[in-house]
């Protein structure tokens, strides 16, 4: 069991407990034992002086018995009574000097007391021999050292007086200390166990509360949850596993009587998981149903310990699978056709290969022939063209040019969806500098204000990236050719997981409403005798940002200018 602090506390407490009542009754019978000796010391001293009272009278009694003898002589009862007071004073002294023999200075004096009984009986045996009596002064010495005997044992009985008092007085106290102890103690005891019981009382709620959560818990799940017996016997089953299975009174039920649990396999792990401890994970079999259905389920299985027996148990979990298993399968005929599909993209594409190749060697070839056959036409003419022949002639020649150049963009364009992403750092700083240098070298004579904030190090393409910026600046060039001055200005900002960018000029602008038009192939929103151009810029630099993972809108105003907006990603979220 392991200790609790309660616990430890209450150990405590009794342990307390336990020491005070042993203390309290060895100091009590301490004190009882030596309040026994004063008490037994009081007696010898009482003893003591009266063997010296008795040894007085005895005297007495001598010296009465031997006067006597003088007034009636020859009395035998007087002499009888004499002889037997002398009889006396041996035992008497025998047990006066037992009495005081832990006493050396009463030792001393009886010594001395005997010295003087024996002169005083020699003297009183002249009297009662007829001789003349001189035992009166012996006497007279006899009493003054039985008079010290006596005032030294009253002083040692006034002593142990003193002692045996205090004795009792300590033992009182004692006796009294160790019950208030005891009581306290005692209501300790009592208030520590009130609150060991209450407190285990509240435990008890507690757990019952638990356990009824836990209940409601498993009750409330709408998967089948069971607790099985060593035997595969249901201990108990939650609301979905009856209804799951169509069973009433699932408690106490064989599990493989119950449809769709005869699977031999299945019941052999599960007697392992419950005989040798052992966990069963996604146990994939198909069972039937209370509806009579075939359904794909999934059984884990792990053993546990059940609070109120000590039988082996275990808790099974069964999961439907069956809905996921026909969006397995869907999946699967979506990725067949999928398949499928990418093969007839993939032959597409080879057939736009062949026709790129097709167009780039054998349109372009005719287009240089009527170009050139124009000019050569015109140089043939000479003088003798007419104006509307001459433009004929140049007319011919630059839409041959136009056409040129409309193939190659266009080839350029399909190869920006075709080519595989070459991912590195990028240094837009850089990157944007070289192209502006690049552009403003071939217009010198313009007046520009270029307005560049800092810019970051991307990843991503860098002949790409080279591309969209090089349309950008390039349509801000152009359409502010009748700006006096041109201003452009290229910004940045954190957009959360992306960077936004735009380029922003004071030209033409476009009116909004042809917004979606705006980045369309061949799409353009000015004529093309205005502004020269393909309308293929726009259209690469907003696939080579999808290509990147960014996306592309544009802001503008008729006479104002205009914003191109595009994001990059701030990680290598990017498409190959």
């Amino acid at each position: 069991m392991r200790l609790t602090t309660a616990n430890v506390r209450f150990l405590a407490l009794m342990g307390s407990l336990v020491l005070v009542v042993f203390v309290g009754w060895l100091v009590r019978q301490r004190a009882s034992d030596e309040t026994n000796d004063s008490f037994r010391w009081l007696s010898h001293s009482q003893q003591v002086r009266a063997t010296l009272y008795d040894l007085n009278a005895a005297l007495a009694e001598l010296q009465a018995s031997a006067y006597a003898t003088r007034l009636v002589p020859g009395d035998d009862a007087v002499r009888a009574r004499y002889a037997g007071a002398h009889a006396r004073f041996e035992p008497l002294l025998a047990q006066l000097r037992e009495l005081t023999i832990d006493n050396p200075s009463q030792q001393e004096r009886i010594g001395f007391l005997r010295a003087r009984l024996d002169a005083a009986g020699a003297e009183l045996d002249h009297i009662v021999d007829g001789q003349d009596p001189s035992a009166l002064i012996a006497r007279v010495a006899i009493g003054d050292i039985t008079e010290d005997l006596l005032a030294e044992e009253n002083r040692l009985a006034l002593e142990r007086q003193r002692h045996t008092d205090a004795r009792v007085a300590f033992a009182e106290f004692v006796t009294i200390a160790t019950a208030i102890a005891q009581v306290l103690l005692l209501g300790g005891v009592l208030w520590v166990a009130e609150k060991q019981t209450a407190r285990r009382i509240d435990a008890e709620a507690g757990a019952r509360s638990a356990v009824g959560r836990a209940r409601l818990i498993v009750e409330s799940v709408r998967e089948p949850i069971a607790v099985v017996d060593a035997d595969l016997s249901l201990v108990h089953a939650n609301r979905a596993f009856s209804e799951f299975y169509g069973i009433p009174s699932p408690e106490g039920a064989a599990l493989e009587g119950i449809g769709g649990w005869g699977d031999a396999a299945l019941l052999q792990r599960l007697r392992d998981v419950v005989g040798q401890r052992r966990e069963l994970w996604d146990f994939e079999t198909e069972q039937e149903d209370a509806d009579g259905n075939r359904r794909r389920v999934i059984v884990n299985a792990r053993a546990i310990d059940l609070p109120d027996t000590d039988r082996p148990a275990a808790l099974l979990t069964v999961s439907d699978i069956t809905a996921r298993k026909h969006s397995e399968e869907q999946v699967l005929e979506l990725n067949r056709q999928l398949s499928g599909k990418i093969e007839q993209v993939t032959e597409v594409n080879r057939e736009l290969e062949a026709f790129s190749y097709s167009v780039s060697h054998d349109l372009r070839a005719p287009l240089r022939h009527i170009a050139g056959f124009a000019d050569k036409l015109g140089a043939q003419l000479g003088d003798e063209r007419d104006a509307r022949l001459a433009h004929y002639c140049a007319v011919i020649a630059d839409s041959a040019r136009r056409m040129s150049s409309l193939i190659e963009d266009l080839l350029a364009y399909s190869r920006l969806g075709r080519h595989a992403l070459r991912l590195q750092p990028v240094d837009l700083q850089s990157l944007v500098e070289e192209v502006r240098s690049t552009l403003m070298s071939a217009v010198e004579d313009r007046r520009v204000q270029w307005q560049v904030a800092p810019l970051p190090v991307v990843i991503g393409d860098a002949s790409m990236l080279r591309l969209a910026w090089q349309n950008l600046l390039d349509n801000a060039l152009k359409y502010t050719a009748g700006r006096e001055p041109a201003q452009i200005e290229i910004g940045c900002r954190d957009d959360g997981d992306a960077r936004e960018f735009w380029v922003r000029d004071n030209g033409v602008g476009f009116d909004m409403k042809y917004a979606d038009k705006l980045f369309g192939v061949f799409q353009r929103l000015h004529k093309a005798s205005e502004f020269e151009g393909t309308g293929i810029g726009l259209a690469s630099v907003r696939r080579i940002v999808a290509r990147h993972g960014g996306r592309t809108w544009g802001e503008g105003e008729t006479g104002t200018g205009a914003t191109i907006h595009f994001t990059l990603p701030r990680h290598e979220s990017i498409r190959e």
